[in-house]
């Protein structure tokens, strides 16, 4: 079954906000087996957003569109398919009843606008918004479907799962589409490829095999079609395991796990403590290791010396060390490691240091460069990057190379 995502919004299309509602629409329709063959962003205009829905019916069952829902002028969305469909208006009670009660809630004073929301075509039905104040609308026109959301992602995001996606469920009879996800980071996505030539030739004509690169990681994602679960499933089973035995040093989970989920487990498992030194990153290691719940059961804590005054005092790097390779250097980060691993009394740290970009970086050492220094104080081990992106990018990348790292030492060196 095809279906399109219209995203509307003026902000859109000037780069003020990005996308991301598509991305997620995307995602969840091929885990259901609709086929989503076109996503189209427009700007908030009645003309626009009427060709765009009238060339898209022609090809697709079904149309989600997000935006313009809002109590505002500049919002069209709801007016606009209003006049598409050929509808009047009605009150619906129900969407005006959350509304009310949204705002005795927040003990705030109701405007003309925030009622008039509860108006909607018609010939739709309203889908109740959980977190705001703008209904869904669910339009139906010669066996099509037109279902209209809050472009706001986290009100959108509700209804698809607890109203939208069950009604689509209940209408049509959709393929069954299993999804494995392996996740790997550390090595491209070439070198992947390479080691999996001859797994690829094995693989069944109903399951396939797709790469999906991203900064330090690539997830690789089976996906199974048939009609009999139990076997597909054994079936995305068997090659996870055989994806193991090929690449196990570079996987890190599967499916919903993230890196420093893994971590996590690795050193909760171990009983070991861990804490972190960072420069170049400026506390973003620490803020993703602490971004999983239950962290405080092996995080200690981190230092952020960005300056070197702060790495001497703080961390106990010599002077000499510095003015001898500089702070962006081995020596550097292997200090580093072993004064915060004394500051907190942690088993195993973590230190990084480097230049960001988009200046500080000379011949011998350009933007890009990065140390990184792990382990316990009598057996630490680096690893030295030379990035190429931009600040944000570096930053990002050196933070998840140094995570995987991580996690490579704590499963291979300790016992």
């Amino acid at each position: 079954m095809n279906v399109s995502v219209i995203t509307i919004g003026d902000e859109i299309l000037y780069g003020q906000t990005v996308d991301t509602n598509s991305a997620w629409i995307g995602e969840q329709c091929s885990l259901l087996g609709l086929n989503v063959i076109k996503v189209v962003s427009i700007g908030d205009d009645e003309a626009e957003i009427k060709h765009t829905l009238q060339e898209l019916l022609k090809v697709c069952e079904i149309v989600f569109i997000t935006g313009g829902l809002g109590p505002t002028n500049d919002d069209l969305t709801k007016k606009t398919l209003a006049s598409f469909f050929e509808s009047g208006w009605k009150t619906d009670e129900q969407v005006l009843k959350d509304i009310e009660e949204r705002f005795k809630n927040r003990r705030a004073s109701m405007l003309q606008s925030n009622i008039d929301q509860a108006n909607i075509p018609d010939n739709a039905k309203a889908v109740r918004n959980l977190y705001g104040t703008a209904p869904g609308m669910w339009f139906e026109l010669n066996g099509k479907v037109v279902i209209s959301m809050p472009g706001v992602p986290h009100e959108m995001k509700q209804m698809m799962q607890n109203s939208i996606f069950p009604q689509i469920k209940k209408k049509y009879k959709l393929p069954l589409i299993l999804h494995r996800y392996i996740l790997t980071a550390g090595v491209g996505e070439s070198i992947i490829a390479e080691k999996l030539i001859d797994f690829e030739k094995t693989l069944p004509a109903h399951i396939r095999l797709a790469y999906l690169p991203g900064i330090a990681k690539v997830k690789l994602r089976l996906t199974a079609r048939g009609n009999d679960f139990d076997s597909m499933d054994k079936e995305l089973q068997q090659l996870t395991k055989n994806l193991d035995k090929l690449l196990h040093k570079h996987i890190y989970g599967y499916n919903e796990d993230t890196l420093e989920g893994s971590v996590l487990k690795l050193f909760k498992e171990k009983k070991l403590k861990l804490a972190v030194a960072e420069s170049c990153t400026g506390g973003q290691v620490a803020g993703t290791l602490v971004s999983v719940a239950g962290s405080s059961a092996y995080f200690e804590g981190g230092i952020i010396a960005y300056n070197n005054e702060v790495k001497k005092n703080l961390l106990d790097v010599k002077s000499d060390t510095l003015e001898k390779y500089g702070a962006v250097s081995e020596e550097t980060v292997i200090e580093m490691v072993k004064g915060v691993c004394k500051k907190f009394n942690a088993d195993i740290g973590l230190a990084v240091s480097g230049i960001a970009g988009p200046k500080g970086g000379t011949p011998e050492k350009p933007v890009g460069t990065v140390w990184i220094a792990f382990g316990k104080t009598d057996n630490i081990q680096t690893k030295k990057l030379s990035l190429p992106g931009n600040r944000k990018l570096n930053i990002l990348g050196t933070t998840l190379i140094s995570l995987n790292e991580l996690r490579k030492y704590v499963s291979t060196q300790i016992g």
